[in-house]
């Protein structure tokens, strides 16, 4: 099991996924909604979808062995499972980001020309938009029921 001075890794690492993770989903969802913002957000944003793969990856590796050197319960399970979801949800978030900002950012979009007529459809924009709040929500979501099954575990209730 990997430690960080004398703690399980996987208890420190999760303040990342806790609190980096609903950053991005707001700040995904504010960048859908509120047009005059996305300039500031942008890079943010795209800093923080990337960062939060490998982050969500170790944090859930760590706490898979956490759950292997100690007895588990029920509650542990649970965990591990919406563990394994915010995994998939954190690719997913990347990705839908990732689209959303190549296609509605003019900076991004620029350095990726291929994307033209993707960029001048205008139905395109706006599904990608509403993916990206719905997927910012989603991870907020996730994140939020992730931590409530650890922490439940931890303290019992």
């Amino acid at each position: 099991m990997i430690e960080i001075g004398g703690l399980p890794a996987h208890v420190l690492l999760v303040h990342a996924v806790v609190v980096l993770g609903p950053i991005a989903g707001l700040g995904a969802i504010i960048y859908a909604a509120v047009p005059r913002w996305r300039n500031y957000l942008a890079w943010p944003l795209a800093v923080l979808s990337l960062v939060l793969v490998p982050v969500t990856v170790v944090t859930a590796q760590a706490g898979e062995q956490l759950e292997k050197a100690r007895p588990a319960s029920a509650l542990v399970h649970e965990h591990a499972e919406q563990g394994d979801v915010l995994k998939v949800v954190s690719v997913i978030f990347f990705v839908i980001v990732a689209a959303m900002l190549a296609v509605t950012y003019e900076p991004f979009g620029r350095r990726l020309a291929f994307l033209g007529g993707l960029r001048e459809n205008r139905v395109v924009c706006v599904i990608l938009l509403v993916a990206g709040a719905a997927a910012g929500a989603f991870f907020i979501y996730q994140s939020i029921v992730t931590g409530h099954s650890g922490a439940a575990s931890v303290w019992g209730r």
